[in-house]
């Protein structure tokens, strides 16, 4: 409970004011690319809208940007933080990236951090309310991006920058928002 509370209070902090990240070769290279996406992806977005082929789409185009790095020691970068490590984090700094990226884009519904537990580990994933108002989870960890089917999975904590919600891993509350 203490790490998301310090996690939640450093994504708050860094989002309200920002934090310094180490340049690197890979960030350099990636940062150009990142931004001219998301002018085209603004553009798009202001001539059509919202829709989940446009969700779908933002996500795998941001992925193919990033580079899943497995992390020793467990640490949440925030999206400033991920940039400056090159693009390259687990899969809780991927989510928190993906995270931002809607955010930056001015996503209009939810989207949140899912934390699942796993045969060997916890894991992170996003969920995003769609435009049609359900709910789809997504590993972004995985290259390409995949939709996660929420019955399969042993939910923990979701949260986002306003909501914590606690799940009861006897019966998953996943997908019955």
């Amino acid at each position: 409970m203490e790490i998301l509370r310090c996690f939640l209070l450093i994504f708050l902090l860094t989002a309200a004011c920002g934090c310094a990240g180490s340049g690197t070769a890979s960030r350099q290279k990636i940062d150009p690319i990142y931004q001219e996406k998301i002018r085209d992806w603004q553009k798009r977005i202001q001539r059509e809208g919202w829709s989940e082929s446009r969700v779908n789409s933002v996500l795998a185009e941001a992925r193919g940007l990033v580079t899943y790095r497995m992390e020793i020691r467990d640490h949440w970068d925030t999206p400033r933080a991920f940039r400056g490590n090159g693009y390259s984090g687990d899969c809780e700094d991927i989510v928190v990236f993906m995270m931002g990226t809607l955010r930056r884009l001015e996503y209009p519904h939810n989207i949140r951090v899912l934390v699942v537990r796993s045969l060997f580990e916890d894991h992170a994933l996003l969920r995003v309310e769609m435009p049609g108002g359900f709910w789809k989870a997504f590993d972004v960890a995985s290259s390409p991006i995949r939709p996660v089917d929420p019955a399969r999975l042993a939910p923990i904590v979701e949260f986002d920058e306003t909501t914590v919600v606690w799940h009861s891993l006897k019966g998953s509350s996943v997908g019955k928002q």
